[in-house]
């Protein structure tokens, strides 16, 4: 089960790039309001997985990185 949910740096960095794609098409297409709700719902959700990495007791860069693959992270298994 612990390898199912495995999640790599790589599939991170392609979960940010699908991200600012959806970004960048709301935008063309809803407008700048919509672009600000979709990045503000992924930076609050980036906010909440680096609050609980936290209390979870990991620090300084290692909380970021996790908090990062937390939140981008999903893109690996495309």
């Amino acid at each position: 089960m612990r390898e199912l949910f495995r999640v790599s740096i790589g599939g991170a960095h392609a979960g940010l790039v699908i991200t600012a794609v959806a970004m960048a098409l709301s935008a063309a297409i809803g407008g700048a309001r919509w672009a600000l709700i979709v990045g503000g719902a992924v930076a609050a959700w980036f906010a909440v997985a680096l609050f609980a990495v936290r209390r979870g007791g990991r620090r300084g860069r290692a909380a970021a990185v996790r908090a990062y693959l937390l939140t981008f992270g999903w893109a690996g298994w495309l």
